[in-house]
């Protein structure tokens, strides 16, 4: 995706993939710091752990308490969460969003951004579902402070509001290929039928949980668009330059079908 977006703007940038441990964390950073990357994402499990790396964080990774992107200025590291951005940015293209019940499935790092998101986009009443509920409790009081409301659920409870919710986030893994694929945290009897149904997992493209949506008859967006738009915000924070984003949603599109890029 960012590579494509490189080459098609002719810059002499390569981004690059590496899997580190978490007892290795921080060596990982202070190696991209001494060899002078522009910038870096970071995705889970290490969005939260990196956090005490860094020299600051923006304001979008004080909100969200993660971090998915590390630009270096000044051989300073400040953190940032641009999913906070893609998925406002997602959500403000659909038509007519009815903003009265958000329900977020997920507490983690993208459950976090998504209950931001939702408080930028005016939501009335935001639920949080969370396998444990302290960490929906403590998301729920987090929205509290910043004077919406906002209520924790557990799990069990979760079909029962999805009924009722005018957007549902899956924030979760569920879903997500190849280990649970099968799975999803809603099934279509739980789905209102003029709803919005966003899954953060964007491997499968149709992940179990918008199949299940789609046979419901709600409106489904894939979290590949979330992934493109916020790829799009870190790109031109470590560039300055607005990339083009059609670009970077083809070729990650032609990557999940596995076609030649």
């Amino acid at each position: 995706m960012h590579n494509a977006a490189f080459k098609e703007l002719g810059l002499n940038c390569i981004y690059l993939v590496f899997d580190v441990l978490e007892e290795s964390l921080g060596e990982a950073v202070n190696g991209l710091r001494s060899i002078g990357v522009l910038g870096f994402n970071v995705t889970i499990p290490h969005k939260i752990k990196i956090i005490k790396f860094l020299d600051e964080l923006d304001d979008s990774a004080k909100l969200v308490k993660a971090v998915n992107t590390v630009i270096r200025r000044d051989d300073k590291l400040i953190g940032y969460n641009t999913d906070l951005y893609g998925i406002e940015r997602v959500l403000r293209e659909v038509d007519e969003l009815n903003r009265d019940l958000g329900l977020i499935i997920g507490a983690g790092g993208a459950g976090r951004a998504s209950a931001i998101a939702l408080t930028n986009l005016g939501f009335s009443e935001i639920i949080i579902a969370n396998r444990t509920f302290e960490r929906a409790s403590n998301l729920a009081e987090q929205i509290l402070e910043l004077g919406f409301s906002a209520k924790p659920i557990p799990l069990t409870d979760l079909p029962r509001y999805a009924s009722s919710a005018n957007l549902i986030i899956n924030a979760t893994p569920l879903g997500m290929a190849p280990s649970l694929i099968s799975e999803t945290p809603l099934k279509r009897d739980h789905i209102r039928r003029d709803s919005i149904v966003l899954d953060l997992v964007y491997n499968p493209l149709r992940t179990r949980l918008l199949i299940e949506a789609e046979r419901a008859g709600a409106c489904t967006i894939s979290g590949l668009k979330v992934l493109a738009a916020q790829g799009a915000e870190a790109f031109k924070l470590w560039t300055g330059i607005d990339p083009p984003i059609d670009v970077m949603y083809s070729a990650a599109l032609k990557a999940l079908r596995g076609e030649k890029i």
